[in-house]
């Protein structure tokens, strides 16, 4: 079995429906803060505490996490304000807190802010703050929710975390960060005095007050988490045993009653790293027990935005096919794939990768890829295992890059004879969050590079294809299926439905952040907007305005 991501072509001009753009999409510039780790049980009056630094001249992103160690706090800034790269000379002596970081800092417009056992160094607002970031902040504290923004970065090389989880623990509230490492959280006033928690594979897990973000765009820097030779020695597992284990205990560890998921879509289709087109929304899923198949779930549209970026002349356009479906067929749960069905499972090799962590959880991960012998388009990857309750946490694989071109037909389900299709890289990520005793489907992501040139000619365009969908909020009360007049159907073009955009709708929910290669894009795109209708009894109507 492949599980496709598909796409349909349409040929030339004026064949192609070419949906409106849902206005002005607004995306976040991000400035960086750093926290600076550090062991816990420090004073209460951190600022005159005495510390003790030798003569050195180092940065101050250094010398900050020196006076960490000592004191037990966490240092927060924002790098806009201060560079964490500027070296400093320090000449060895004892001194407090307080007159260490104004001989470091040496700057008299910034102040300190003690929030449990963090630092927060600031700009007083209204200082230096121009009018728009007034105007922010003005309207978000008129509201009853505030965001919550920054990128999460692995503490050692600084590069982004991608599909790290960023939510409230237990309150079933959260979003993935994106390939760049950044989120957007949406949060209610009712639990700001909550923490937020982040994890990822590998990284030990933080938990920050909600209050550091306030007014803060901050970088999270994540630790791997090691475990020492001797525990991983001792601790051998037979790959193939464990995977047909956490298969036997999917009953135990996954919903046997439907869920409501509040979940983040979007879709697109790049060529030569210049959008096609573009579309997001909010769904309502009702999500079926995992021992059925995804064709039982169920897609309610509460808002989406769809942008088109079509030239007149443009004699090949790309759009997804059932992309929703597609999302929904990637829980590997409750639809199962080749490579862990039992009677397939045997055309695959199954190795021990390592043991890993997740949340303080210790995980097995098992690599798979078919054998030597096999010359299919099968699939390689690696599966995340819970080691005590042997659930599935995730998983990361792709169709085999040496047979990949094989599976064309699996993804072109439209050719025209004048040109030549070459798949390059069709690659899957998946993901499950623990919620009332039992995993449910978190993240899922799907990307298809591929390569079209036309007949007789040598250079070709290349294509970036993807679908991706996050869980934002899980609901378990009072759960029955849609209506018939309120499910969507998940297996038509998205792009094409005569959908709605409704700022003030939008601006109450998380969404996964775009990266920093589709901001720059999309800001490039003219937009118009398609407005809809929502009767009292749940039936809708669709029209466009254009801007």
């Amino acid at each position: 079995m492949i599980l496709t991501l598909s796409y349909v072509i349409s040929m030339p001009a004026g064949v192609a429906k070419i949906t409106g753009l849902c206005g002005r999409i607004v995306f976040m510039a991000f400035a960086a803060l750093l926290i600076i780790a550090s062991p816990a049980g420090a004073q209460d009056d951190i600022l005159e505490q005495e510390v003790s630094l030798s003569r050195q001249n180092s940065s101050i992103y250094s010398v900050l996490n020196q006076i960490s160690g000592q004191t037990g706090y966490y240092f927060v800034y924002d790098t806009d304000i201060l560079n964490s790269d500027k070296r400093v000379r320090v000449r060895g002596d004892k001194k407090t807190v307080s007159s260490w970081l104004s001989e470091i800092i040496d700057d008299p417009s910034l102040d300190f802010n003690i929030i449990e056992n963090h630092v927060l160094v600031y700009r007083p607002a209204g200082i230096d703050e121009d009018d728009a970031g007034k105007a922010r902040r003005e309207m978000e504290q008129q509201q009853e929710f505030f965001t919550i923004q920054g990128r999460v970065l692995d503490e050692t090389s600084r590069t982004p975390l991608s599909y790290a989880t960023v939510g409230i623990k237990d309150r079933a509230l959260g979003i993935t960060t994106n390939s760049d490492g950044v989120f957007v959280l949406k949060i209610s006033d009712e639990h700001a005095e909550d923490h937020l928690t982040f994890s990822h594979l590998g990284y030990r897990t933080l938990h920050i007050p909600v209050r550091l973000f306030r007014d803060n765009r901050l970088d999270i820097l994540m630790e791997t988490d090691y475990f020492s030779i001797q525990e991983v020695m001792i601790r051998y597992f037979d790959p193939l045993v464990i995977v047909r284990s956490a298969l036997e205990k999917r009953r135990e560890n996954y919903s046997e009653q439907p869920v409501y998921l509040l979940s983040f879509y979007r879709e697109g289709v790049l060529r030569n790293s210049r959008f096609i087109n573009y579309s997001e929304a909010f769904f309502q899923i009702y999500k079926s027990p995992f021992i059925r198949r995804a064709e039982q779930d169920q897609v309610r549209l509460l808002q989406s935005r769809t942008i088109s970026n079509v030239d007149q002349t443009d004699t090949l356009i790309l759009k997804i096919r059932a992309g929703i479906r597609s999302s929904l067929e990637l829980d590997f749960i409750s639809n199962i794939p080749d490579f862990l069905e039992r009677e397939y499972m045997e055309d695959y090799v199954f190795t021990r990768a390592d043991i890993i962590s997740m949340d303080g959880k210790r995980v097995y991960a098992v690599e798979f890829e078919q054998k030597p012998h096999i010359a299919e388009p099968l699939y390689k990857g690696i599966l995340y295992i819970d080691m005590e309750s042997l659930a599935f946490l995730g998983a990361g694989f792709e169709v085999h890059p040496k047979y990949v071109n094989k599976a064309q037909d699996q993804f072109v389900t439209r050719k025209n004879r004048n040109y030549r299709a070459t798949v390059d890289k069709a690659a899957y990520t998946v993901s499950y969050k623990y919620h009332e005793g039992r995993y449910h489907l978190n993240h899922v992501r799907a990307d298809l590079h591929l390569r079209y040139r036309r007949r007789y000619q040598i250079f070709s365009n290349s294509y970036h294809v993807f679908v991706e969908m996050a869980t934002s909020r899980i609901d378990t009360d009072n759960v029955s299926r849609f209506a018939r007049r309120e499910a969507m159907r998940t297996d038509k073009v998205f792009i094409d439905g005569n959908f709605a955009y409704d700022p003030d709708f939008w601006s109450g929910y998380s969404i996964i952040a775009p990266e920093e290669h589709i901001t720059r894009a999309l800001s490039r795109i003219d937009s118009q907007v398609e407005s809809i209708t929502t009767g009292t009894d749940g039936s809708v109507s669709a029209g466009r305005n254009d801007n």
